[in-house]
C-alpha cells in the first residue's frame, strides 16, 4: 500500500511538471519575445509622432531573398529600420543610420538585400539570441557594429575609394607595411610559412583553438586577440608537436587591430559564401589599377620589397628587429642595411632565388620558425635586378667604410 502511495505521488509530481512545461510553452507560443518588441514599437511611434503606426498589426515580418538564399526576419523586431521619424528612438526601434554617406540608404535597399548580407546573424530566427547568431552550431554570428565594413567586399570589388570603408583602407596599409604577404598567402599568392588568409575567417568555428582566448569564442574574437598577442593565443604545445605562433608581436594599437581584423574578414567576404551567394547584379566591379611609374630603379626596387612582403622578416626599409626564436645572430631575422658588405650582388641574388634556412642558436631547441623562401619562381628578372639596387641603396651614405667601423 505504501509503495502504491509513493508511485501515485511520483505520478502526480510528474504530471504537474509536465503540465507546467506545457503551460510555459503555450505562454511563450502565444506571447513570443518578438511580440513584446512590436508592442513597444507601436508605443514609441505614438510617443514620438503623436500618431498611431501605419501598420499596427502584430505579426512576424520578413524579407524573402531567394537569390541570396536568405530569409531575414530581423525587421520583426527592428520595425523602425526604414521609418525616418524613428531616427531618435532607441534600439531596436530606431532608423538605420545613413553613416554620414550621401545616398547610402538609397543604394542599400533593405527590401532587395536584406540585413544579414552585411551584418551576418541568423536571419530566420525569431529570438534576439538566435537572431544575433549566438547559437552553438550557427557559423555566422552578427558582426560587431564596427566590423560590418568587412562585408562591403561581398559586393564592392574596390574599396580603396569607397566612402565609409576607411577602416579597410587602413587595414590594407598595415598589411603592406608589416609585409604580411611575406609569410602568409592570399588566394594562393604569397608564402607557405603562415596560414592562407582567404580561408581564415571562413573556417568553421570548431577549427579554432579557444583555450587561450579570453573573450567570446567566435572567429572574430580569436582574430582580434591573436593580433594583440600571437604567442598567448597560439602558444607551443609540445604534446601535439605544435610550435608557438611565429607571427611577431607588433604591439598594435586597438585601432590597428580592428583595421586588420576587418581586412582579414573582408578576404573571406570577397571570396564569397557558396551557401549564401551574392547575385551578380549586385556586384560592383573594381577598376583596374593603373600601371605604376617609377622615378628610378631604387624606387621600383622598394615597391618590389613591399609587394613581396620582405618587411615581415627584415623590417621596414630592411632595418630588422623581427624576432626569430632560436636563430643565430641574436634571435632576430637579419637586418639588410649593410647587406652589400657581406655579399656580392651575385651572391645576394643566389640567396634570394634559392632561399635559406637559418642556423639554430641552440642545437637541441626547435628550429627558427621563419626562413627565407625561394623566390626564383616568383620574381621576374627585372624585379630581381631592381630589388638588388634597392637593397644596396639601404646602406647609409655616411657609414664608415667596410672594415673601419668603430
Amino acid at each position: 500500500m505504501r509503495n502504491r502511495s509513493i508511485w501515485n505521488l511520483l505520478f502526480l509530481i510528474s504530471a504537474g511538471v509536465l503540465a507546467g512545461f506545457f503551460l510555459v510553452s503555450g505562454w511563450q507560443e502565444i506571447n513570443p519575445e518578438w511580440r513584446g518588441y512590436q508592442v513597444q514599437y507601436f508605443r514609441q511611434v505614438r510617443q514620438i509622432t503623436g500618431q498611431p503606426a501605419a501598420d499596427p498589426g502584430i505579426a512576424i515580418r520578413q524579407i524573402h531573398l531567394p537569390e541570396f538564399n536568405r530569409t531575414d526576419r530581423c525587421v520583426t523586431c527592428h520595425m523602425g529600420i526604414d521609418n525616418p521619424r524613428m531616427k531618435e528612438a532607441p534600439q531596436p526601434f530606431t532608423t538605420h543610420p545613413d553613416l554620414g554617406i550621401d545616398g547610402f540608404l538609397g543604394a542599400h535597399d533593405f527590401t532587395q538585400i536584406g540585413c544579414t548580407v552585411c551584418h551576418q546573424g541568423q536571419g530566420q530566427a525569431t529570438t534576439v539570441e538566435a537572431g544575433h547568431g549566438h547559437e552553438k552550431h550557427w557559423e555566422y554570428p552578427m558582426l560587431p557594429p564596427g566590423l560590418t565594413v568587412a562585408n562591403c567586399a561581398s559586393c564592392h570589388g574596390d574599396v580603396a575609394t569607397l566612402p565609409g570603408a576607411e577602416m579597410l583602407v587602413r587595414g590594407r596599409e598595415l598589411f603592406e607595411e608589416k609585409g604580411c604577404i611575406g609569410c602568409h598567402s592570399l588566394n594562393g599568392w604569397g608564402n607557405p610559412i603562415a596560414p592562407e588568409l582567404a580561408d581564415t575567417a571562413g573556417k568553421n568555428v570548431h577549427q579554432f583553438d579557444f583555450r587561450h582566448v579570453e573573450g567570446e569564442h567566435t572567429v572574430v574574437d580569436w582574430i582580434v586577440e591573436h593580433f594583440k598577442d600571437p604567442q598567448k593565443v597560439t602558444p607551443a604545445d609540445p604534446a601535439l608537436g605544435v610550435p608557438e605562433s611565429s607571427m611577431p608581436d607588433y604591439e598594435l594599437t586597438d585601432e590597428e587591430v580592428m583595421a586588420l581584423t576587418a581586412l582579414v574578414l573582408s578576404f573571406s567576404a570577397e571570396a564569397g559564401n557558396p551557401i549564401f551567394p551574392v547575385p551578380h547584379r549586385f556586384k560592383v566591379p573594381g577598376k583596374p589599377a593603373p600601371e605604376p611609374v617609377y622615378a628610378s630603379s631604387v624606387e621600383h626596387g622598394k615597391a618590389v620589397y613591399e609587394k613581396y612582403g620582405c618587411a615581415a622578416c627584415h623590417g621596414f626599409a630592411g632595418r630588422g628587429g623581427i624576432p626569430n626564436k632560436n636563430m643565430d645572430l641574436g634571435g632576430e631575422a637579419p637586418t639588410l642595411v649593410y647587406v652589400s658588405r657581406g655579399y656580392t650582388r651575385e651572391e645576394l641574388k643566389q640567396v634570394i632565388q634559392h632561399g635559406r634556412f637559418p642556423a639554430r642558436a641552440l642545437a637541441d631547441e626547435p628550429p627558427p620558425p621563419l626562413w627565407m623562401p625561394a623566390w626564383e619562381q616568383k620574381l621576374s628578372d627585372e624585379e630581381l635586378e631592381v630589388l638588388m639596387d634597392y637593397l644596396i641603396s639601404l646602406e647609409p651614405k655616411d657609414a664608415a667604410p667596410a672594415g673601419k667601423e668603430g
